[in-house]
């Protein structure tokens, strides 16, 4: 202060500042919580966490097609999220892995609010629909078939003995698209029929399909 090195600022600066702050906290905080619902919906749509009923190599299928690069910005938005309320004064009372916890309860509830409502649905009809700029592309590849997993999905449109043939089109003619068929463990034959979507996990041949296990897919996947 004898220096004259300190300058004087109108309330309003300071009013002008929290209200930012606060602004970027709440969006930061909704944004993170739309990315984790999409991570959520991505695994649900996709029918991926049927793999954790395939054994082992299923666990590590899952894990190995996790949408690991979307969690990984939210984790980044949490961290800044919770670097910003630092900055308010009740934070200097609250440990940092407290505000963390506090923050990822808040944005994993607001996902699961998200998840309820017809909002990434309606983005994936869009983007189906070729109507969704910038994010289409991430919402189309939701329901694709990852081969080199050993993961195929389709509709099953004959049966023989204790093999079936799915077909699969999703309307972007790559390399999931087309008829294959698939040997059936014989356990699981009897609850399958004609008509149904199913999700196939196993590992391919030139010929056929071996499946180390098979479900069905409900009517939205």
């Amino acid at each position: 202060i004898e220096q004259d090195s300190v300058r004087m600022r109108p309330r309003m600066y300071f009013v002008a500042r929290l209200v930012g702050a606060i602004g970027l906290a709440f969006a930061a905080l909704f944004l993170s919580g739309l990315i984790f619902s999409f991570i959520l919906f991505t695994i649900h749509q996709s029918g991926q966490q049927l793999l954790l009923g395939f054994g082992l190599r299923g666990i590590q299928t899952f894990f190995a097609l996790f949408p690991w690069l979307p969690l990984a910005l939210d984790v980044l938005i949490l961290v800044a999220l919770e670097w910003l309320l630092q900055g308010f004064k009740f934070g200097y009372r609250i440990s940092l892995l407290n505000v963390f916890l506090g923050v990822f309860c808040t944005s994993a509830l607001l996902a699961a609010l998200i998840t309820l409502t017809p909002l990434h649905g309606a983005l994936l009809d869009r983007a189906d629909r070729g109507e969704l700029p910038v994010m289409g592309d991430v919402y189309e590849h939701v329901r694709d078939s990852h081969q080199d997993q050993g993961v195929f999905r389709g509709t099953v449109v004959s049966m023989q003995g204790m093999q079936i043939t799915i077909a699969h089109d999703d309307q972007d003619r790559d390399a999931d698209d087309g008829t294959r068929i698939v040997s059936v463990p014989p356990e699981r034959m009897s609850s399958i029929h004609v008509g149904d979507r199913v999700y196939v996990f196993g590992s391919s041949t030139a010929r056929t399909v071996e499946a180390y296990g098979i479900e069905q897919l409900s009517p939205e996947q």
